[in-house]
Order: structure tokens, then C-alpha cells, then sequence
């Protein structure tokens, strides 16, 4: 094994914790793409770890003029990879024909000549495949009808009055002093009646008390 195929598996590790989950159908197809920031990356590495395994397996290379080697057991009908520059230089590999043992993680590593760039750019976030997986979605649930709720009295005391809370207050003190003065006004009026003679008795017996 080459160092750059020894560095590339370490990539491959670490791109492991960054992934796409996709659910094709048994007999469908995926397409892969990792992308470089920049026109320097001018080879790809692609990788797979079948489920169940603990090794990762080399797929393929391909360079920036769509040189293509494949392992010796990859089926190069069904593995089919080219590259394309857009702005960057973006690697991509399209896979026919999957079966349920094509499922487990897929990832690129690039291998770029600019020796500033930043590692993180040459391990594209991974992708992992699970062939004829239905997720089924869950049933919406059941929304009860709300309790019916009696209105909170808005008009208890508080700092501040809400609005329509002052006049519950306002009209009722209202009335008590329009009552006051009828009383005061019908106390007057009786007394002002009275004969002179039984207002002084009423004086003077009040100054005898």
C-alpha cells in the first residue's frame, strides 16, 4: 500500500463523522459528488465501508483529466466516475444497480498541489447508502379539543386598571355620592320646614346635652 492510499484511509476515517444519508431503491441508482474549493485538486480517491465490515475498501481513482483506475473487484458497469470543473473542481461517482450488500458509507478524498490548503477541504462530507430501506413516516397525531376555559376576570386588582375596568369602579361611587346629597338635601328642606319655635327647642336642647 502507497502512502498516499495510507493517508487517504486516514482521511476517509475522518470524513466519516460528516454524512448525507440517501435511500435508493433495490436495481436504482446514486450519484456521489465531493467538490474542491479551488482548481488545485487534481485527484479524487473514492472509498466504501460495506456494513458489517471493520476495513475500508478502495474503489476507484480519477484524476482531473478523467484517468480512471478501479480496484480489481469493483464492477466498472456499475461504478461509473468523471469529473467536472465548474468554478472548482468537483469529482463524482454514480453507482447502478445497488443491492442491499451495497449499503454502508461511501466518502472522497481529494489530493490537492496547493500545500496551504486547508485539510478539512480535502475530506468532503461522507455519504451513506441504504438500498431498499423504507423509512416509513409517522402517523400525524390525534389534537384533542380544547377545554372550554371561563374568561379571567380582568378586573381584580392590580397595579394597573385594564381597559373597561375603570367604570366598573367609576359608577357605582358615582351613585353613593348622589346619594349622599339627596339625603343631605332632604335633611335640609325637613328642617328648614320646622316652626321657629321647635328649631329653638331643638337648639337649645341640643346645647342642654
Amino acid at each position: 500500500m502507497t502512502l498516499n492510499h495510507i493517508w487517504s484511509f486516514i482521511c476517509f476515517l475522518t470524513a466519516a463523522s460528516a454524512v448525507t444519508v440517501s435511500y435508493p431503491s433495490i436495481n436504482g441508482s446514486e450519484t456521489l459528488t465531493c467538490c474542491c474549493p479551488d482548481h488545485q485538486c487534481l485527484k479524487a480517491y473514492w472509498y466504501r465501508l460495506l456494513q458489517g465490515s471493520d476495513t475500508p475498501e478502495f474503489i476507484l481513482f480519477i484524476n482531473s483529466v478523467n484517468t480512471l483506475v478501479y480496484a480489481e473487484n469493483i464492477d466498472k458497469k456499475r461504478f461509473k466516475a468523471f469529473v467536472a470543473d465548474s468554478g472548482k473542481m468537483c469529482y463524482t461517482l454514480r453507482i447502478s444497480g445497488l443491492q442491499k450488500q451495497d449499503a454502508g458509507f461511501y466518502s472522497c478524498v481529494l489530493n490537492s498541489q496547493n500545500s496551504i490548503q486547508n485539510p478539512k477541504d480535502l475530506m468532503p462530507d461522507g455519504h451513506v447508502i441504504w438500498p431498499g430501506v423504507i423509512i416509513s413516516t409517522p402517523a400525524p397525531t390525534a389534537v384533542k379539543n380544547p377545554k372550554r376555559m371561563k374568561p379571567p376576570n380582568r378586573c381584580k386588582s392590580s397595579n394597573q386598571s385594564p381597559k373597561g375596568c375603570k367604570s366598573l369602579v367609576l359608577w357605582p361611587g358615582i351613585g353613593t355620592v348622589l346619594l349622599l346629597v339627596v339625603v343631605l338635601i332632604s335633611t335640609l328642606y325637613y328642617y328648614s320646614r320646622l316652626p321657629k319655635k321647635c328649631r329653638h327647642h331643638f337648639v337649645k336642647t341640643r346645647q342642654l346635652s
